[in-house]
């Protein structure tokens, strides 16, 4: 039996490669025979950047920069080679990712992606010509300000604009001058990969559907989605652009609006960590292909790597397994996407400080003897 081994990471908790390793060694007690590949994909969220700098033979640079709460911290961004030279591979989530945050500091009114402009600017002092930064695992609801302010934006505003603006700042904005990221970007590609296509606005945005998980409550939440209509229609006037309605705009609390809004592109960061991969070859031949993430959700629908996977097998004719830390029980479209089976770890997603964490190993492992002793994969 062939088997492709292909999860995203348990956010917060294990990574991809991890998680990969644990099937593989559950699955070998299993079918001592089955000829196993491991396959560990991302999808533009937390853990993109190791599995990208992994696939490209790709360097580390660590840098001091600023978190979500203006705290200078240790993070790291890759450059490589390939797909094209002098390319930076910038993980949102190293600098601005919800996982620098207890749950007690979560709140998208005060947390801020200046941590990540940082990022660039470092990255364009170590020569990088292409900008790939991946969009998952943010803390903020910010429309990308803090961003902007780091790598050199001007506002005109109603009151003074602290270093780190944040989701709290963009009704202060009355414009914006990009002028100047745009003369240091000359001649250098940005593009974003996105995790999800969720739009900047409404009730499927940014601030509706991820403010809650970033630690908004619902006065919070409104508040942001005022804000976020706000700066996107300061953005869109100095950009010239209609922000509010591409697809991507609310990825990472906004950070998609601003990235087109300096003329980069949006991409999918499943497809691009696919195509490194060159994923659809790996998985032709195979009698089954196993994945998983921290939460299946609805929010799984729209670019995360496991839905896109069990979608590439589907459309191959091979049965998919999903091994996932929580489902949510509203999802009913699980094998409509090519989702054969789904087995759940825990009855909800786990904190990464959660002791529970230490049982994965072990509930992975009967998950496995359950799917290969009673189920009709065998």
């Amino acid at each position: 039996m062939k088997i492709l081994i292909a999860p995203d990471k348990f956010k917060g908790i294990s990574t991809s490669q991890e998680i990969a390793v644990l099937l593989r060694n559950s699955i070998q007690k299993q079918l001592p025979d089955a000829q196993l590949r491991l396959c560990p994909v991302a999808d533009g969220g937390e853990g993109t950047l190791a599995n990208i700098i992994y696939l490209l033979k790709g360097k580390t640079v660590t840098v001091t920069v600023n978190d979500p709460l203006m705290r200078l911290k240790q993070c790291q961004y890759g450059m490589a080679q390939l797909p094209e030279k002098e390319t930076a591979v910038i993980e949102l989530a190293q600098a601005s990712g919800l996982f620098r945050l207890t749950k007690e500091e979560r709140n998208p009114l005060e947390t801020t992606s200046y941590g990540t402009g940082e990022l660039v600017l470092d990255a364009l002092k170590q020569g990088a010509k292409h900008l790939r930064i991946t969009l998952g695992g943010s803390a903020m609801v910010d429309g990308g300000l803090g961003f902007l302010q780091a790598l050199g934006a001007t506002f005109k505003m109603k009151s003074s604009l602290p270093k780190g603006a944040s989701g709290k700042h963009l009704t202060w904005i009355f414009s914006a001058d990009l002028e100047p990221i745009r003369q240091a970007l000359k001649g250098i590609s940005l593009t974003g990969l996105v995790d999800v296509q969720v739009p900047l606005l409404g009730d499927h945005g940014a601030a509706r559907v991820f403010g809650p998980q970033k630690g908004a409550t619902p006065q919070m939440v409104e508040e942001l989605e005022k804000g976020l209509y706000h700066f996107e229609q300061v953005l869109s006037k100095t950009s010239g652009i209609l922000l509010k309605n591409q697809k991507g705009a609310g990825a990472a609390g906004g950070m998609g609006m601003a990235i087109l809004a300096l003329g980069g592109t949006l991409e999918s960061g499943f497809q691009f960590v696919a195509q490194t991969l060159k994923l659809e070859e790996q998985m032709k031949g195979c009698d089954l292909v196993i994945t998983g993430e921290g939460r299946l959700d609805h929010s799984s629908r729209e670019g995360k790597a496991p839905v896109a996977v069990a979608r590439m097998a589907q459309s191959l004719g091979i049965p998919c397994v999903a091994i996932v830390g929580a489902l949510d029980p509203a999802v009913r479209w699980l094998k409509e996407e090519g989702i054969t089976q789904v087995y759940s770890l825990f009855d909800e997603p786990l904190a990464h400080d959660d002791p529970r964490k230490l049982e994965i190993p072990s509930r992975l492992a009967e998950v496995v003897a359950t799917l290969f002793q009673k189920s009709k994969i065998s």
